[in-house]
């Protein structure tokens, strides 16, 4: 990931900055006699305090950091190796300096510190023009404080990193604060739950500063992979800047419409030559590509650039090729390969545009109404075909046509028209569902056996072919599809992958339980198929959202034929699940008839994002429904009169 920058023309006045307040060794009771975090008793370490303070100098900005964390246990020393990473780039935007930093340790109630060495601070270097400061504290024990701060300066003046509060480990106190200029204004842009609801601001002139305390680690939870998306952060872009004119100072506005934003970006594009006039296909691919409609035009173009080219490198926003060299190499970047298609779609009479979208796990979760650059991360296409909007992304070398990487199912993006960008939504629709068709009878050697029949759609099926893909290419058996039960034998696996033609993959196998033969009684679950067989939710508490990723259902049909000599001794009864709001809901309902006993059963997430308020609730409801997936039927013996 590149890190961008625009060039403005002015200079700044050296400022004054914020006075710091922490010093190195100098600590009150509290921390030296901390030995657990109330609110997160099993942390391994805590960081007691977290302090940036910035002041722009001439042409760059200056922002010094303080850092004051605790080793609780054993645990917590692997946090004495820190890490701090910055874009130096080809011109040194970012660099690290005047770095201190100590161990301290207290015996008898008296500090002994041991400064870190030389040898124990040194840069290394990294991918795409980034480097990464290091710093090995020596002389770590459980109770040991260490403490670290360093300058950073930064020649990108329109984005402004700012600020993130919280880490891996709980904050106690965590601060930032900005001396502002008269002849530069910001748009500030906060975000996290801590930060809406309890942030500390202060003024003073153009000093400002935003405060949190106590705030609990960021830890690993089910069902939530975009963190970054939640956190307590804030930062900054440049919306104008004051400079000298013919009759005293103006105002420069930088990016402060999405129709400059737009043309922006476009102009980039166009110079790496992804706007063209000549049709693509014909000149440099030879290749016809025209369909009885525009919907099989777009199919073909998609799949002939999917299936000759090869997909490599980050999904972002920034071509690095032009589009002479992707066509010689057949390879290029998520973004490279779909301007193209952009391209391929417009010489053949297709409206098709680029829509710029921040995805899943880059930093919001919802569209900032500001033209933000930063904002944004990936791309995809929106065109028009027979009349009907569709979106298209070729980020996923093994999905099928009109498929959207999960990641990029955001609520909006800007759609790039020269002169007319603007906001437009984003509602993707599909149906990603799963269906389970199971016959539970006796076979000819008196076992217990079950043929089932698996349709998975759209997503749900993308995700098992998948799965599929990686099991047969470790050359094991599909039965690793499912959790391992002793007494229990898979065979007969087929799979029809149709995802490209009915949006469907189905997986049918047949299961015996060879134990079961002649027993008095027999005992199975019937549907421990399902995702929810066991409940995901387990902690305490919860800090992130719940994101299901997309709304979908599970539905269960199961007919268990009662074999001869035998009869129905139990099984579950009728219930029905949902919380507030019916974010989700689960039905389930057995029939008698006859020798038969029919289970039809249906999980659905109906809203997918579900808010941690309601984190309790849900972690009550999918017990329920564990619970009740895993209640068995039982057969027994007939007894003879």
């Amino acid at each position: 990931m590149i890190k961008s920058s625009l060039t403005l023309f002015f200079l700044l006045l050296t400022t004054l900055t914020f006075s710091q307040s922490y010093k190195l060794g100098e600590f009150d009771d509290n921390e030296i006699s901390l030995s657990e975090v109330a609110y997160e008793t099993d942390a391994p370490a805590v960081i007691l305090v977290s302090e940036g303070n910035s002041r722009f100098l001439s042409g760059f900005l200056e922002t010094t950091y303080f850092v004051r964390l605790k080793i609780l246990s054993e645990a917590g020393k692997e946090y004495a190796d820190i890490r701090i990473r910055y874009y130096a780039g080809d011109n040194n935007t970012e660099s690290v300096n005047g770095v201190k930093a100590q161990t301290t340790n207290f015996v008898n109630g008296k500090p002994e510190t041991v400064k870190v060495s030389k040898d124990g601070i040194f840069n290394v270097d990294l991918d795409d023009g980034y480097k990464e400061m290091r710093i090995s504290f020596p002389n770590v024990q459980v109770g040991s404080i260490i403490e670290y701060q360093y300058r950073k300066t930064d020649k990108n003046l329109t984005f402004i990193d700012g600020w993130t509060f919280q880490s891996k480990l709980p904050t106690l106190f965590s601060k930032y604060g900005i001396n502002m200029v008269p002849t530069l204004e910001y748009k500030v842009l906060g975000q996290g739950e801590n930060y809406n609801a309890g942030v500390e601001k202060t003024t003073d002139n153009d000093k400002y500063s935003w405060t949190l305390r106590d705030l609990h680690s960021l830890k690993e939870e089910p069902y939530m992979k975009n963190y970054r998306d939640y956190v307590d952060r804030i930062e900054f872009q440049l919306s104008r800047y004051e400079v000298r004119g013919d009759y005293g100072p103006k105002w420069e506005f930088v990016l402060n419409t999405w129709e400059v934003l737009g043309d922006e970006v476009i102009s980039m594009y166009s110079q790496k030559g992804f706007y063209r006039s000549n049709p693509i296909e014909k000149e440099f691919l030879d290749v016809d590509l025209k369909g009885d409609t525009q919907l099989e035009t777009a199919e073909k173009a998609y799949y002939f650039l999917r299936n000759n080219f090869r997909v490599v490198g980050e999904d972002w926003i920034y071509p690095e090729q032009n589009l002479n060299q992707l066509l010689k190499s057949k390879v290029g970047s998520p973004v490279e390969l779909m301007l193209t298609l952009m391209g391929i779609l417009k010489s053949e009479g297709i409206t098709c545009e680029p829509v710029l979208i921040g995805s899943k796990g880059y930093g919001r979760s919802d569209i900032v109404p500001f033209p933000f650059l930063n904002q944004f991360d990936e791309i995809l296409l929106l065109t028009e075909l027979d009349g009907k909007k569709h979106f298209i992304d070729l980020s996923q070398a093994d999905a099928p046509f009109g498929y959207v990487d999960l990641d990029k199912h955001v609520t909006a993006g800007l759609y790039l028209e020269k002169e007319k960008s603007k906001l437009v939504p984003i509602d993707i629709q599909h149906a990603s569902n799963s269906i389970y068709f199971s016959q539970v009878s006796m076979n000819e050697d008196g076992q217990l056996a079950i043929t089932n029949s698996h349709r998975s759609y759209r997503y749900s099926g993308l995700r098992l072919a998948q799965q599929i893909e990686g099991i047969q290419k470790r050359n094991e058996s599909l039965e690793k599809l499912f959790d391992e039960e002793e007494g229990v034998v898979f065979e007969n696996f087929k799979v029809d992958n149709y995802l490209e033609e009915k949006d469907v993959l189905m997986v049918n196998f047949e299961m015996k339980f060879p134990e079961t033969e002649g027993q008095e009684m027999i005992l199975f679950s019937p549907l421990k198929f399902s995702s929810f067989a066991e409940n995901p939710f387990t902690q305490e508490y919860r800090m992130f959202p719940v994101d299901f990723g997309y709304a979908f259902s599970e539905t269960f049909n199961t007919v268990v034929t009662i074999p001869e000599g035998y009869e129905l001794d139990d099984y579950p009864l009728e219930a029905g699940y949902t919380i507030d709001g019916e974010y989700v809901v689960f039905i389930y309902s057995p029939t008698i008839i006859e020798n038969s006993l029919k289970i039809a059963a249906k999980f659905m997430v109906k809203t997918p994002l579900i808010p941690a308020s309601e984190y309790e609730n849900l972690k009550y409801f999918m017990e329920s429904v564990a619970s009740k997936l895993s209640e068995p039927v039982i057969l027994k013996k007939k007894i003879s009169i």
